[in-house]
């Protein structure tokens, strides 16, 4: 597997290896078989949600490289376990949260 390889033909790399069908692992995923076949071709990219999913049944493990223990590295772990459990739409919600959280920081400080 070269480091050029994009996600879609990953994600259909190892769906072979393990010998899963497209219509296993889309239905396994909550996915139409259309859309897993396009993220396959490369034509459109997962949702977290679905792109985690799609890893657990291909039974891959997802870590961050080099994640050392800065406040910075703990937080993006934290949020990371977040967004893993949610929805794509969660997802987008509590990014927009976190980002007006962010924004109003010293406010969100003094109460």
């Amino acid at each position: 597997m070269g480091i050029s390889m994009d996600l879609g033909e990953l994600i259909k790399k190892l769906r072979t290896e393990r010998g899963i069908t497209r219509n296993e692992l889309a239905e396994q995923a909550g996915v139409s078989l259309s859309h897993l076949e396009k993220i396959e071709a490369g034509l459109r990219n997962p949702g977290m949600g679905t792109f985690v999913k799609i890893m657990v049944i291909l039974d891959i493990n997802i870590s961050l490289q080099g994640v050392g223990t800065t406040i910075q590295e703990k937080c993006v772990l934290i949020v990371r376990d977040i967004l893993m459990g949610s929805t794509e739409d969660e997802a987008k919600y509590l990014a927009k949260m976190v980002e007006c959280m962010a924004e109003n920081l010293t406010m969100l400080m003094r109460s």
